[in-house]
C-alpha cells in the first residue's frame, strides 16, 4: 500500500495536470479533507479514493499503483512486473475461483467470527487417548495440543461417543 504522502503527490500531480484547481475537485468530498489529502495528512477510504479518481478521470488501481511504484522507487514496468507476481500468487491460491462462494444474491455473506471449530480429527484422537487411560497431560504432550483444548474435548456432553 503505497504511502498517504506518495498518494497525495500523485493525487496533486494528477489534478494538475488535468487543469482542475482543489475547489473544482472538491465537489467530491469536503474541501478540509481534500486539503489534507493532498497535504498526506490524512488517510482516505477506497470510496473517497474512488470519487476522486472518478472526478480525475483516471482508474483508483492506477493511481495507487502509481503511488506505489514511487514508494517502490521501482519504474511502471518493473512495478508492473512485482505486481504480477503478486497476481500469480493470488491465482495459485485460487482466489478468483473462491471469491463468489463469499456471496450469496450479490450480498456479502457476513464472516463467522471467533475461532474456528476443533477439527473432527483433533476430536477423535483426545477421545481415543482417554480410551486408553491416558491422562489429560499425557494427552496433551502426546498430541502436542493444548491442555485446555484437551480438557475442553475430553468434558464435552458428546465425549462419551
Amino acid at each position: 500500500m503505497p504511502s498517504p504522502n506518495s498518494l497525495a503527490a500523485v493525487l496533486r500531480t494528477v489534478r494538475a495536470a488535468r487543469g482542475l484547481s482543489q475547489e473544482q475537485l472538491v465537489k467530491t468530498l469536503d474541501a478540509r479533507h481534500l486539503h489534507n489529502v493532498e497535504h498526506g495528512s490524512t488517510n482516505m477510504t477506497l470510496k473517497m479514493l474512488e470519487g476522486i479518481s472518478g472526478h480525475l478521470d483516471v482508474d483508483p488501481l492506477a493511481l495507487l499503483a502509481a503511488a506505489s511504484s514511487f514508494d517502490r522507487q521501482e519504474t511502471f514496468e518493473e512495478f508492473m512486473a512485482y505486481l504480477w507476481s503478486e497476481l500469480h500468487k493470488l491465482r495459485d491460491m485460487r482466489v478468483m475461483e473462491n471469491v463468489p462462494a463469499q456471496f450469496s444474491d450479490g450480498v456479502l455473506i457476513p464472516a463467522k467470527g471467533g475461532k474456528p471449530a476443533t477439527s473432527a480429527g483433533k476430536i477423535r484422537a483426545v477421545l481415543d487417548c482417554k480410551a486408553e487411560g491416558l491422562t489429560q497431560k499425557e494427552t496433551s504432550v502426546k498430541l502436542g495440543i493444548p491442555p485446555s483444548t484437551v480438557h475442553k474435548i475430553w468434558h464435552r456432553k458428546d465425549a462419551d461417543r
